[in-house]
């Protein structure tokens, strides 16, 4: 059980049993965050509540049972939030090109020695056995596949470590930054490191990521310029009602995110 301060949003008071109950829809890193999370939520919900009892759109009980449908109307009522227009869409794009560029797509197939970071013995010998395999492999480098499927801790063993097409995201960070530093066609220099033990890396083709034209893009940047402009309007709203409101036992911070989920 959390124990709460006690809150009052008007005299309306957010009991310590409905912070307790709040708290499982904020997962954080720690408890006094959720914690904190959910209070805040608790306490747009009642401003919220007691605004749209003031404009006469429900009573507190119809609100508290139903906020949904009363709460957009209203947002509707009270919140404007400014369209994208299609110079506003193109500035976006333009100061943030790299944003929308294709990831490079690149054909893989690696050979493993497991060995987890905490075992010492385990990551020296794989170490070594990683340098063994990347000799052979750069005196000759058809012998890849035969190193892999007799070799290789991976299921891609069998597949002569063949790991198929991957793109940005699919692999670890560390391997995906490995990759990002190959060439096609080139085997890794060094065996590479990584919470699974050691790679030695064969990058078969690379194809280079493209720049996306406006046209593409611009239906998301839209929708993306007015989610931000709606978390804006929500969160000088939200703090308008409490610079209105008395409210006791909580500090409200600056928020854009809804209040419920």
């Amino acid at each position: 059980m959390i124990v709460a301060p006690g809150i009052t949003v008007n005299g309306v008071k957010i009991t310590p049993e409905q912070i307790n109950s709040e708290v499982q829809y904020h997962p954080a890193e720690n408890l006094p965050t959720a914690k904190y999370e959910a209070m805040q939520s608790l306490v747009i919900r009642e401003l919220l509540t007691q605004r749209a009892v003031d404009l006469e759109l429900c009573n507190h009980d119809e609100a508290v049972k139903n906020p949904d449908d009363i709460f957009e109307t209203l947002f509707g009522m009270e919140i404007e939030i400014p369209e994208a227009d299609e110079k506003t869409c193109k500035h976006f794009y333009e100061n943030n090109k790299e944003r929308f560029y294709t990831s490079p797509l690149f054909e893989v197939s690696h050979i493993l020695y497991l060995a987890p970071p905490s075992d010492e013995d385990a990551r020296k010998s794989s170490l070594e056995k990683a340098q063994s395999a990347l000799e052979r492999v750069t005196k000759n480098p058809d012998s890849f596949s035969a190193i892999a499927q007799a070799e290789s801790a991976c299921s891609s063993a069998k597949n002569g470590g063949h790991l198929e097409q991957i793109t940005k995201g699919q692999t670890t960070p560390t391997f995906e930054a490995a990759l990002l530093n190959m060439q096609e066609g080139e085997i890794s220099k060094e065996p590479l490191a990584s919470e699974f033990g050691y790679h030695v890396i064969k990058v078969h083709k690379r194809l280079e990521g493209k720049q996306l034209p406006f046209e593409t893009v611009h239906e998301w940047i839209e929708d993306h310029l007015k989610r931000q402009s709606w978390q804006r309007a929500f969160s000088q709203y939200v703090q308008l009602l409490a610079g209105q409101a008395k409210i006791s036992g909580f500090q409200l911070k600056a928020t854009d995110t809804p209040l419920v989920q």
